[in-house]
């Protein structure tokens, strides 16, 4: 026999001063399988979470229906009282009254009105909900990193310990990545002591094993639980990880796909990557061998074709006016923006000429030097002459970012950059619990920047993948009955986690419980209503949307 409670918290004055709470109490005590139904000031308090306790325990309480705030803020705190009351919390149900009708509603009685009918319609539902069990896994606490950059150098060195071993896999012969041909960072500092001396603690760190000249062909499992392969010279190593971390950085967009700025046409037209190089080298010179008396600094090549801004661009191009300064300080050095993203020309930089453009027309050789036409920002025609012209393209995505997103099952962006799971509150997470993003694969970033999300990325890893701890996946999960399904794969399409794979011996879809995090995409989509949803089925959503639409029909009629 059921017996539900019901509670209406007041919040404060936030419900109590817009809703009648005591009217509520009494309509709803008497409908059929109510055992008690009472107001208390603040349910998530400390007093307030013993109060339910107590109240379920009393009455022996068996389903739970709350009037309260909204289920995101607090449905985890009420879930913990019903464990510890020793009530199978799958049996609670959550009511937003507070932003739903008190919040929203300015008439008191109209959201009375609403409040009752929402509460009806919790009394309900709860009636048809059922006990979910938790489950525990084992979880291995060893961690993929894939990019042995500067971001994956740091998220290796600060994840590394006797009681958890690091796999970093680079691609290339040597660590280090795109920032191994920076002298400095326009912040200030030396690129090439501080990546040499995180190469050197990775390379001398016991529980971090490099994969140089290697890619991962293969990520299969689920948080906890990941089985990656890695192959090296045609030979695959088979690695057991509880989390994986992507971290391959990016590329730069090619100006030879725009025909106006003559890269790879005319000679000592070169791109800021190649600068750095060039400047790594101990000189910064043309191709006869001569140091430039002339340069002029393109900004934001490429960033009408990609639709965005790569923000750093501007910033590091100071960099480059202390290099060639070094080289020769009456160098002449021009700048050519669309639009410009940093501080840095503002910061004492008087030494900088800058030039606002609505476009470059043309670039074309006269007389060993480069000529370059184009409009004004108020759209005159102008020109300038100068021996190198330095082009600043945007950051894009890695060329093998779409074989990675497909093989980790993860989305990409608008830009073609992976994405993170929430830009504010998940900044580093992807949909795929387990796989996390730092650096540049997310979108462009300085070096600071960068370092600094591999850190948020240990931090949550930290925090969950724990020695000895074991995992506690979701409950709430789609299950897909075998005598409904079709094998039509249509669950597949809309799946954002990988939880659905296809059976072909038997021509039917089936759910990886480990993998589904519940978000109902797959019971929705299904044409043949194969698919059920824990906690959120047919008849569960059916009873509470009758109860709203049909408040005329008592609950006890409903019985």
């Amino acid at each position: 026999m059921k017996r539900i409670g019901v509670f209406i918290c007041e919040c404060g004055p936030n419900i109590a001063e817009k809703i009648d709470i005591d009217s509520i109490v009494k309509e709803v005590s008497s409908i059929s399988g109510v055992e008690i139904a009472e107001r208390y000031k603040l349910l998530c308090s400390k007093d307030g979470k013993e109060y339910l306790k107590e109240k379920i325990k009393e009455n022996k309480l068996t389903h739970l229906v709350l009037g309260a705030c909204s289920p995101k803020q607090h449905e985890k705190t009420f879930i913990k009282v019903c464990e510890e009351a020793g009530m199978n919390p799958y049996l609670c149900n959550l009511i937003n009254i507070r932003e739903q009708c008190a919040w929203m509603t300015p008439d008191r009685e109209e959201a009375t009105a609403k409040a009752l009918r929402c509460i009806r319609a919790g009394i309900a539902r709860v009636k048809y909900q059922q006990s979910l069990e938790k489950k525990y896994l084992e979880s291995n606490v060893d961690i993929l990193v894939i990019g042995g950059g500067i971001t994956g150098l740091q998220t290796s060195l600060l994840l590394a310990s006797d009681a958890r071993k690091v796999y970093l896999v680079e691609k290339n012969p040597d660590l280090g990545g795109m920032v191994s041909s920076f002298k400095s960072l326009f912040e200030g500092g030396n690129v090439k002591s501080v990546v040499k001396e995180k190469m050197e603690k990775v390379l001398e760190n016991k529980n971090i094993e490099v994969f140089t000249n290697s890619e991962v062909k293969d990520v299969l499992g689920f948080f906890g639980n990941f089985i990656a392969k890695i192959e090296k010279d045609n030979k695959i190593t088979e690695v057991k990880t509880g989390a994986v971390v992507v971290a391959t950085g990016c590329s730069l967009f090619d100006p030879g796909q725009i025909a106006k700025y003559k890269y790879g046409k005319l000679d000592d037209i070169y791109t800021s990557l190649e600068i750095e190089v060039m400047n790594m080298g101990g000189r910064i010179v043309l191709k006869n061998g001569r140091e430039p008396q002339s340069v002029a600094i393109v900004h934001c090549v490429g960033r009408e074709e990609k639709g965005y801004c790569s923000k750093i661009c501007c910033s590091y191009s100071a960099k480059f006016h202390d290099y060639l300064r070094e080289k020769n300080k009456d160098v002449e050095i021009h700048n050519l923006y669309y639009d410009l993203c940093t501080s840095q020309f503002e910061r004492g930089r008087k030494d900088i000429s800058v030039t606002r453009i609505s476009d470059i027309e043309e670039i074309t050789e006269e007389s060993g030097k480069k000529h370059i036409e184009y409009l004004t920002g108020d759209g005159k025609k102008e020109s300038v002459s100068v021996d190198m012209v330095i082009l600043l393209p945007v950051i894009e995505p890695g060329k093998n970012v779409p074989e990675l997103a497909a093989m980790l099952r993860i989305p990409l962006d608008a830009r073609g950059f992976f994405a993170e799971e929430h830009v504010k509150l998940n900044p580093v997470a992807t949909s795929l619990e387990g796989i996390y993003i730092a650096g540049c694969v997310q979108g462009p970033k300085n070096i600071l920047e960068s370092i600094t999300q591999s850190e948020a990325v240990a931090g949550k890893i930290l925090c969950s993948l724990i020695p000895g701890k074991k995992l506690e996946p979701e409950v709430m999960v789609s299950r897909i009955a075998p005598s409904l399904c079709t094998g039509c794969q249509t669950c597949l399409s809309v799946c954002s986690y990988g939880a659905i794979v296809f059976d072909r011996e038997n021509g039917i879809c089936v759910t990886n419980e480990m993998l589904c995090r519940g978000c109902g995409n797959c019971a929705s989509a299904c044409p043949s209503n194969a698919i059920t949803h824990k906690h959120f089925t047919s008849r569960q959503i059916y009873q509470e949307l009758t109860e709203v639409l049909y408040p005329s029909r008592s609950m006890k009629e409903q019985k």
